[in-house]
């Protein structure tokens, strides 16, 4: 049921998608929906950790691949999104579309600030480790341009998506680093 619930929400919203379609779509009885989920938002909490964990294991992946190689694992993360994630995320960002569905302080909105924030320290860690001039800056900028790209892709029909972000994560990155360390 949580697959059904997370494939509909991601395709037709949160807001769009009944309990009863999830109950009917899952062949779930509503009682067994209720036992593992109490109310609707504890579904979306669900829905939303779930898709938390993957990318916490994709990232933390990425990193620890390149333990010794902290430019390359900044490379790679992004070049897994231009591979894997811009074709996945064909309707933006699940964490920014279920944001912006809610407001104020619902789970949504709460999980949504935690992944971004979780991203952004991971990259910033990272900058930190190649002694960038200013790894906060340069890490917000990077989630800035991720988002912005995750955006275009679902909304643009640009055609050179991959290069332009690639080209403009790469110059994020060297812009605040010594010269040695630059691509």
């Amino acid at each position: 049921m949580l697959l059904t619930a997370d494939r509909l929400f991601y395709e037709e919203g949160i807001h769009a998608v009944g309990v009863q379609r999830i109950i009917a779509e899952s062949s779930v009885t509503r009682v067994t929906l209720y036992r593992h989920f109490p109310s609707k938002d504890d579904l979306i909490a669900a829905y939303l950790d779930r898709r938390a964990t993957a990318d916490h294991a994709q990232v933390d992946a990425i990193i620890d691949a390149h333990r010794d190689d902290p430019r390359r694992a900044l490379s790679e993360l992004a070049a897994v999104l231009t591979r894997d994630d811009f074709a996945a995320v064909r309707r933006g960002c699940p964490f920014i579309n279920a944001s912006a569905e809610f407001t104020g302080s619902h789970a949504a909105r709460v999980r949504a600030r935690e992944i971004r924030r979780w991203v952004t320290a991971r990259l910033e860690e990272l900058l930190r480790l190649l002694d960038h001039r200013d790894p906060r800056a340069a890490a917000q900028q990077l989630m800035m341009v991720r988002t912005g790209a995750v955006v275009s892709g679902a909304l643009d029909d640009n055609g050179h998506l991959n290069e332009d972000f690639l080209h403009c994560w790469e110059q994020l990155i060297d812009d605040g680093l010594p010269s040695e360390l630059r691509r």
